[in-house]
């Protein structure tokens, strides 16, 4: 296989901007540039190409017109896997039913199995059953991290050579301009970003922060940036006692997120579980100070950031908060920022999967 066609399902990129979307564009805009593979994109519409691919031209469009995920799955997508005869096809989690040719399953991870806790029953039952058929029946499969990777072949049996690792990359923070936030200014907050849901623990961070408040100045703050995913009471709660010191922001511009990741004292990311952590290398990506939880996927990015933590220890959280508002910037911080980006790039990830499909 000299240079493999590969036909991608992106109808994830015609919506709202989000994880699974960001990593398609990542590794096979990547792909693309690098003349690694020749990429047919299905879409519903053809300007997510121009939206998500700037520069990469070579993309070849294949409309989807299917308008249901059944459809799509069962009809559409496999008779333009057999009409086209891509070397493979890939899809994200959930395969066809019917198989037409080779097949790429990316499952960035199983924490609902992991951590079933932090997931609603219906949503356990149903992808645990469609994730692992989907697997199972897949050629490659493909995970952003080695936690992920073992935790596919705990739980569906998948031999590891057919698991292959392919991280995402934070290079849309590389060198990217910014834009100030309104009423904040540089040096005086930590930020946090992502959703909201009890197993990203924002709780912990907030409560911490409420209770060294007397040791702060009045104008340093936290900064807490994504939307409610799921039900969290345990967040309503602990923001209604922390005040105006505790800020909200949603919708926000990239340039205004690459503003907060450069300007804060650091980011903090206090998750009990993650597939990969993208929030925790965009910062460090962006210029900034990052520190995260030492649990699940996040340990192998531990190396590439500032410090760790132990997210069940509220002292410990204490103590991230008062540094992160203590420590001065060191040369030694942009080193760690070389180390980062020369670890994950989206042209390392683009022959990962390479290497992979040769396997």
């Amino acid at each position: 296989m000299v240079k493999p066609t590969i036909m991608v399902d992106g109808h994830v990129l015609d919506g709202s901007p989000q994880g699974s979307g960001a990593y398609l564009a990542g590794l096979y805009g990547e792909l693309s540039r690098e003349g690694l593979a020749r990429v047919v994109l299905c879409c519903h519409k053809e300007e997510s190409l121009s939206r998500w691919f700037p520069d990469a031209p070579d993309i070849e469009w294949q409309p989807l017109h299917s308008t249901g995920r059944f459809k799509r799955l069962a009809v559409e997508l496999p008779r333009l896997q057999a009409r086209l005869k891509p070397d493979f096809a890939h899809f994200n989690y959930i395969c066809p039913l019917r198989k037409t040719g080779p097949w790429i399953n990316v499952i960035h991870d199983l924490l609902f199995l992991d951590h079933p806790q932090y997931f609603p029953l219906s949503y356990r039952l149903k992808n645990a059953t469609l994730f692992r058929i989907s697997a199972m029946r897949s050629e490659k499969v493909i995970t952003s991290s080695h936690y992920s990777r073992d935790a596919i072949h705990r739980h569906f049996g998948i031999p590891l050579e057919r698991v292959h690792v392919v991280p995402a990359a934070p290079d849309a923070f590389v060198d990217a301009p910014d834009s100030a936030v309104p009423d904040l200014t540089p040096g005086r907050f930590v930020v946090y970003v992502s959703r909201f849901e009890p197993r990203k623990n924002q709780h912990a961070l907030v409560r911490a922060f409420r209770e060294i408040l007397g040791e702060l100045d009045r104008n340093q703050s936290l900064v807490l940036v994504g939307s409610p995913a799921l039900e969290y009471p345990e967040l309503e709660d602990a923001l209604a006692l922390a005040g105006n010191r505790v800020r909200h922001l949603s919708n926000i511009s990239h340039a205004q997120l690459t503003w907060l990741y450069r300007n804060a004292c650091a980011s903090i990311y206090p998750s009990h579980a993650e597939g990969f952590g993208m929030p925790i290398i965009e910062a460090v990506a962006a210029g900034g100070i990052s520190y995260c939880a030492d649990n699940t996927a996040m340990s192998e990015l531990v190396p590439y950031v500032h410090g760790s933590f132990e997210p069940d220890d509220p002292e410990q959280i204490r103590a991230t908060v008062r540094r992160a508002f203590g420590e001065s910037r060191r040369d030694s911080d942009d080193r760690v920022r070389e180390r980062m980006l020369e670890t994950f790039s989206w042209k390392a990830s683009a022959h990962a999967l390479i290497e992979a499909l040769r396997a």
